[in-house]
């Protein structure tokens, strides 16, 4: 579970674009930004997949409702009548019975734990179903944050390459710098345009695909609010604990009752069936009433292929489950040795790489206005300089993602 949260420092101007404070940015008008915590509840309300997965625990309750009837077979009844020929003319005979069959064995008890095991299984399923559709609409949801101020970055960029173009025109006028200079601030402007268009598709493509996770239509708003620089930390022992309810697990447990209840079922066909009725003819204009009883002999089918498929259904998932119960841990584990590895690198670009962004941000247009480096050495300082910045903003989705899957392996998503 999560043990506590880390929140970024709070800081303004090109600080705040360093350290991926995430803000609302509305795109292309769309309505009111969500944040990941409304984009989650949405898809558990409305997306397809969840949707289809608790119909079928519906399905699987119409098996219960056979199982709980009293009886399994309706009552018999049957009529037979037609005339006599005698001498002295003819006459009606009848015969009118009514019968009803019994279970014994506890068929109908292990008819109905089988189906109750159904319904455990199938709502397991609906909620495995909804763990991994939470784990992509919260990766979709980060992928958009990330490309969102990608583009924000990208933005930046490009203004300065104008300011920087617009600066190369006037030198060039003045005869100050020669062509190939001006040419050289002109194709930065150029990239740095493309770049924002590309980076324009990315954040579009990002909106599409959640927007698909949340099963909304296409002229539906959508807009993302958050902060990807927010990480979680977790316990590892209290993600042990709570992993043992993650419902592929559960799902697999239910499958071994259902094979239970199908040993069980088979079982009870060693006993009898036992039909109760009662019959009335009319004989010779003689009315006779009769009870009778009758008993089919278990002697040749005893529900051999349900036990045996049963028990061998069993056997094999218990060794499934057991399975993914060892790998548990394994997963738990290395998810969250990964997340902390990549919080790390994060970390460690902040401390280190960041600070220094700023100052050589201003030192290189200073010199480059002193005429102390040249416009190479200056857009090339530049790019280092973006190219930082969003490998920063690229490790930060990368502990954020990394966030998600522990909370997947652990099922904490839900």
């Amino acid at each position: 579970m999560k043990k506590g949260q880390r929140f970024p420092m709070l800081c303004t101007g090109l600080s705040a674009i360093l350290l991926m404070t995430i803000c609302v940015r509305p795109i292309h008008g769309q309505g009111n930004a969500i944040s990941l915590r409304q984009a989650l509840d949405l898809a558990r309300q409305r997306a397809p997949l969840i949707l289809s997965a608790r119909a079928r625990i519906e399905e699987a309750r119409g098996r219960l409702a056979g199982a709980v009837v009293r009886f399994r077979d309706n009552p018999l009844l049957e009529f037979d009548a037609g005339p006599r020929f005698i001498n002295q003319g003819r006459i009606l005979d009848m015969n009118v019975g009514v019968s009803q069959n019994f279970e014994l064995g506890g068929r109908r008890i292990a008819r109905i734990a089988g189906a109750e095991a159904a319904i455990a299984e199938e709502t397991a399923n609906s909620d495995d179903a909804t763990r991994h559709l939470l784990r992509d609409v919260a990766n979709a949801f980060l992928r958009c944050l990330w490309a969102q101020e990608r583009l924000a970055l990208l933005k930046s960029s490009e203004q300065l390459a104008t300011d920087l173009l617009q600066t190369s025109q006037k030198r060039y006028d003045a005869g100050d710098i020669p062509i190939l200079q001006f040419n050289l601030a002109k194709t930065s402007a150029i990239r740095a345009n493309s770049e924002v268009r590309n980076a324009t598709v990315d954040l579009l493509e990002s909106l599409g695909n959640l927007r698909v996770f949340l099963g909304m239509a296409p002229d539906e708003p959508l807009a993302v609010q958050g902060n990807i620089r927010e990480q979680s930390h977790y316990d590892l022992e209290s993600l042990l604990e709570g992993a043992s309810e993650r419902p592929d697990l559960k799902a697999l447990a239910a499958e071994i009752h259902q094979a239970e209840a199908d040993v069980q079922l088979g079982e009870g066909f060693k006993r009898p069936e036992i039909a109760i009725g009662g019959n009335y003819l009319r004989d010779e204009r003689n009315n006779i009433v009769e009870g009778g009883v009758k008993i089919t002999l278990p002697v040749f089918s005893k529900g051999q292929e349900l036990q045996a498929t049963g028990t061998a259904r069993a056997n094999r998932i218990r060794g499934e489950l057991a399975a993914a119960q060892r790998t548990v841990r394994s997963e738990i584990q290395t998810a969250l040795e990964i997340q902390r590895y990549k919080l790390e690198t994060a970390d460690e670009m902040e401390k280190t790489g960041l600070p220094a962004l700023q100052e050589n941000e201003n030192l290189s247009r200073r010199s480059y206005e002193e005429g102390e480096i040249g416009l190479p050495e200056l857009l090339f300082i530049r790019r280092e300089i973006l190219e930082t910045k969003l490998l920063y903003a690229d490790s930060l989705l990368g502990a954020a993602l990394s966030g998600v899957e522990v909370e997947f392996r652990a099922g904490v998503l839900k």
